[in-house]
């Protein structure tokens, strides 16, 4: 009866392992925060300038913490038109407790950006109770901006797994269309279809959550993704190639033709400015600071679709620009004083650009490069405030396309050395025979760790000294003077602290800190399987010289012990020597910056724990 039915042996322990299987990945998908049970992109396009987008999701939410993922937002404009929308809520028993129609939802027009072309309309839920399955299904005609497809991006969180998430892209064989994948296990199968056309599919299944780990890439580097986009385009009036970095070049340069004139009056103004000066560094510096007094950020995304500039005579005379406006501006009163300049457009969030995939989505941003004869210099137009030519850390070591007549070029932006993030801290410890302390506090910061004190500029005398007292960690403490000084990518801070408390008093014996600052180093857990290798983004070198001088009638019992740690993630040293009535304590940490292999993690947060307990050491006196 058995062997009737289908059954033996082999087939029966082929469905027990299934079933295993199965029942295996149903408990993964519970132990994460939402599972994408269904996602589905579908684009028709009928011409280079025409396509529709059909869309739909279905996802599971199991808890509070995903229940972001309720929440529906697009963004529309003119050109990109909602024509269909509906959703549903359906409970842990399959009762749909939620109809969502197209006349729910919100549209706001609110942005941050002075002047933009579209609106967003979402539909914020919160779900009354867990697990529940959102269903959105909405569908979009967009017209004249098909610089590029929807991309497939099935994953857009930690700890949100997948179950089916497919792709489908049709469009006529005219427009060439590329296609780029990364962090995906599969194929874009490519088809010709009916009318010259074809069709693009790809499709993935049972997609573990990932997991934010400590010291791991950027979510953004790590999530699964293909971009889609026309070799041939239009694009609000404009045609262009996207066939490589050069043509995107071309295309944005003929963006920016046209838009750098000045005013009669404004060219004999520069020149004023600089043409005493003898360097052309100094007629960039001279003309930089002119940006900074002259001009402020506000975002305005208009024109071709946000990707022109406005003109810069328009900046010069509003005052204000976005990245585009104010780079541009910048260009124009240099080329006007003989300096050439190139528009370079960047990201803040993607460090590497896909070489041999152009695309106008991998970029969100533009920046200056001023090639001189000794040097080249990246202006952050944005934010004149920084001093002319840091590269600061949302751009340093990216890459980036240099715009000129020639076309686009791929360049890499500079990344200051691990061992010029500096941070030196001087520390001289009056301490009493009571554990009271007399604190004079110097620290200088240049580079990357300088950006960290950046916002120490903006605040006032009260939050300052609340921002220096978090930073020390000194017990029962009170700022009595608090300075900042700024030279070129550097700050130094002068600050007198009086502590009530530095020491802690046992009987006969002061515990004194060798070290007030630097304390709250997180150790990683080093036990759990990491998914990631090691990604350390900012390398850097802290410096801190101590004196702690030992009150009348006191001495030194006991003492840490010097070290010097080498790792492949950095080196770190600790020397205590007494000197007269001083304890002198010398510290150095260069952490280093870098990609390393997962096996290395518990080496990792070794060197992470030896440092942290270094910074928490003391030192016992004893009353003579």
């Amino acid at each position: 009866m058995l062997q009737k039915h289908g059954y033996n042996q082999e087939n029966g322990m082929r469905r027990i392992a299934v079933l295993c299987v199965g029942l295996m990945y149903v408990s993964v998908l519970l132990a994460q925060n939402a599972v994408v049970e269904e996602a589905v992109t579908e684009v028709v396009c009928s011409s280079p300038t025409m396509a529709v987008q059909h869309f739909k999701t279905v996802t599971t939410i199991q808890n509070e913490h995903g229940a972001s993922q309720a929440l529906f937002l697009w963004s529309c404009s003119k050109n990109d038109k909602l024509t269909g929308f509906k959703g549903q809520v359906v409970d842990a028993a399959g009762r749909v407790i939620r109809k969502i129609k197209e006349s729910n939802l919100s549209r706001t027009e609110y942005s941050p950006y002075l002047a933009i072309d579209d609106y967003k309309v979402y539909f914020d839920y919160t779900p009354p109770s867990y697990p529940v399955t959102v269903t959105y299904e909405w569908t979009v005609e967009s017209r004249d901006n098909l610089i590029e497809f929807p991309s497939f991006c099935p994953q857009t969180d930690y700890d949100i797994s997948v179950k089916k998430a497919t792709y489908c892209l049709k469009a006529p064989k005219s427009m060439r269309v590329r296609y780029a994948i990364q962090n995906i296990d599969a194929q874009v199968h490519v088809a010709d279809v009916e009318n010259d056309k074809q069709t693009f599919a790809l499709q993935v299944e049972n997609l573990p959550a990932l997991k934010k780990e400590a010291f791991s890439r950027p979510m953004n580097e790590r999530l699964p993704l293909a971009w889609f986009a026309p070799t041939d385009f239009v694009y609000y009036g404009t045609k262009g190639s996207l066939d490589c970095w050069a043509d995107y070049g071309k295309w944005e340069y003929g963006l920016i033709q046209g838009r750098d004139q000045l005013t009669e009056a404004e060219r004999q103004e520069l020149h004023q400015l600089t043409d005493g000066l003898k360097t052309d560094r100094e007629k960039v510096e001279a003309i930089y600071h002119r940006l900074e007094k002259n001009t402020r950020y506000v975002a305005v995304l208009l024109g071709i679709g946000g990707q022109q500039p406005a003109p810069a005579s328009h900046v010069s005379k509003s005052g204000f620009g976005d990245c585009k406006g104010l780079s541009n501006y910048m260009r124009a009163m240099l080329n006007e004083v003989g300096i050439v300049s190139h528009y370079t457009t960047i990201s803040t969030t993607n460090r590497r650009l896909l070489s041999r995939f152009a695309s106008v989505g991998q970029m969100n941003h533009v920046i200056l490069q001023v090639p001189l004869q000794s040097d080249t210099l990246w202006l952050e137009c944005t934010n004149p405030q920084l001093p002319m030519g840091y590269v600061h850390a949302r751009i340093a070591g990216h890459d980036a396309i240099e715009i000129s007549e020639h076309g686009g070029r791929l360049v890499r932006l500079p990344a200051y050395a691990d061992s010029a993030n500096v941070m030196h801290s001087t520390i001289s410890i009056q301490l009493s025979n009571q554990g009271t302390a007399d604190v004079k506090f110097e620290q200088q910061t240049t580079n990357s760790q300088y950006e960290s004190t950046i916002p120490l500029q903006k605040m006032d005398g009260k939050e300052r000294q609340s921002a220096l007292l978090q930073m020390v960690h000194i017990p029962q403490a009170e700022v009595r003077q608090l300075e900042l000084t700024e030279a070129g990518a550097s700050i130094r801070l002068e600050a007198d602290i009086k502590s009530q408390r530095y020491a802690t008093q046992t009987g006969q014996r002061l515990m004194v800190p060798v070290c007030p600052i630097h304390r709250g180093y997180a150790v990683p857990n080093s036990n759990t399987e990491r998914q990631e290798d090691i990604y350390l983004n900012m390398g850097y070198m802290d410096v801190d010289d101590i004196s702690i001088h030992i009150p009348d009638g006191y001495e030194v019992e006991a003492k840490p012990k010097d070290m010097h740690v080498e790792s492949v993630f950095g080196t770190f040293s600790f020397t205590l020597q007494e000197e007269s009535q001083n304890v002198l304590v010398s510290i150095r940490l260069l952490m280093k910056s870098g990609t390393f292999p997962k096996a290395l993690f518990p080496e990792l947060a070794s060197f992470i724990r030896t440092i942290s307990a270094s910074y928490n050491q003391k030192v016992v006196l004893k009353r003579i």
